[in-house]
């Protein structure tokens, strides 16, 4: 049976280290980027109650410069339907990737 995992993930970092060209990072033919990652899922919930971890997969040549990059995190669902976020208010700041160096 699966199992339904909600969290977040820090785009703050996640931009930055694809404007710092980090390994996890590439431009596939269509034009769109990606980031490889690992998802780990813990044995134990941390103190914070989250049992699932994202970090980004740096390419094995880079990995002892990039070190582990944590992006995010995630917690076991409940049963219960999770509220769906508001939408974004007019006038907020737009993310724009297109001065990404990949």
């Amino acid at each position: 049976m699966s199992q339904r995992f909600y969290g977040s993930i820090c785009l703050s970092d996640l931009l930055a280290c694809a404007k710092s060209a980090h390994s996890a990072f590439s431009r596939a033919n269509n034009g769109k980027a990606y980031a490889n990652i690992d998802v780990y899922i813990n044995d134990k919930p941390d103190q914070y109650g989250n049992s699932l971890v994202i970090q980004l997969h740096s390419k094995k040549e880079m990995y002892e410069q990039e070190g582990h990059t944590y992006i995010g995190n995630c917690k076991l669902a409940d049963k219960q339907p999770q509220p769906k976020s508001a939408p974004a208010k007019k006038g907020s700041k737009q993310i724009a990737d297109d001065d990404l160096p990949f």
